[in-house]
């Protein structure tokens, strides 16, 4: 049996995803909700970012990022960001 992880937005993330063009939008819902079945990286899709101070994930949808964080069975997806601005969102939040 697989174990399932809790998915949980943070209201940052909301606004990120309402802000998408629907085509997009639901391409990120969807890659959020594989992320119930394993959150940890596997491929090139998801990758650990280096050099922050707690461990946090980036899950590449298209031209966008979704970062995210895992506490004990939860995924907390804290924001999605055009992949041109990562870095800068990073040092920003």
């Amino acid at each position: 049996m697989l174990e399932e992880f809790k998915v949980a937005l943070t209201k940052v993330a909301q606004k990120d995803i309402d802000k998408l063009e629907p085509k997009t939008k639901l391409k990120v819902l969807q890659a959020t909700k594989e992320l119930k079945v394993s959150p940890f990286p596997k491929s090139n899709i998801i990758k650990r970012l280096k050099g922050v101070k707690i461990a946090l994930y980036r899950l590449r949808v298209g031209d966008f990022r979704v970062v995210y964080h895992i506490d004990h069975k939860n995924v907390v997806i804290l924001f999605v960001v055009d992949r041109k601005d990562l870095e800068k969102e990073l040092k920003f939040r």
